[in-house]
Order: structure tokens, then sequence, then C-alpha cells
């Protein structure tokens, strides 16, 4: 499968779903898709967000030890959006927004099951 293809089985198959991202660490998307109708501009939601994951894997390599992949997921909720952030390796990380009613867990679910296929594309 390719970027494309993973990302809009995600999103296509989460109720709520509204875009989905694998962005490097540097805030820069490899690929992005977006639902039909959905007007966020995920790029600029993940450079401002995608940071504060960075920061956060610091601190849980601190607590845990430097490469346990302490922090593997982050899920932040706003008034406007439910954002998913999964470490896909050390460089990428898979990016979810969903609105605030969306199923989060399925979207979480979907992630977690094209980890594998995710990173043989890589």
């Amino acid at each position: 499968m390719t970027f494309r293809e993973i990302l809009a089985h995600v999103i296509d198959q989460t109720p709520g779903a509204l875009a989905g991202a694998i962005m490097g660490s540097d805030g820069i998307a490899v690929e992005e898709y977006s639902a039909e109708g959905s007007d966020i501009d995920l790029g600029a939601v993940v450079v401002e967000f995608g940071g504060v994951f960075g920061q956060l894997r610091k601190v849980a390599g601190s607590l845990y030890g430097e490469g346990t992949d302490g922090l593997e997921e982050l899920v932040l909720c706003t008034r406007k959006h439910q954002l998913l952030f999964r470490a896909i390796d050390d460089e990428y990380l898979f990016v979810v927004a969903l609105d605030p009613l969306g199923l989060l867990g399925k979207a979480r679910f979907l992630v977690r099951s094209v980890m594998e296929p995710l990173r043989s594309e890589l």
C-alpha cells in the first residue's frame, strides 16, 4: 500500500475523521489526505503541535531511559478537534484530526493496524 492509500483507509473508515498525515520530525508532511468536505489545515496544526510531541518524547526518554520509546502516542483535544499523534519511528509521525465527536478509539485501532505496512513503505 502507498502512504496515500494507508491514510485514506484510516480516514475513510473512521467516523468523524477529517484528515491524516505522515509527518517528518521536522514538521514537513510526507503525505496528507483529507476527507471530502474537510477544511482543516492539518499542516499548520501539526507544525504547532508536532513540537509538543517531540518535547514529550524527550520527557519520556528522561523518565524511562533513552531509546526505550517511552512515548508512542499522544491525544490532544481542543474545542474544535481531537488530534491523534502516533510515532511510526524516531523520524516520522502518523497524525489524525477528528471532529469533537469523532470516534477516536476507532482511529487509534486503525492507526495501530497499519503500522507494519507503513514501516515497510518507509
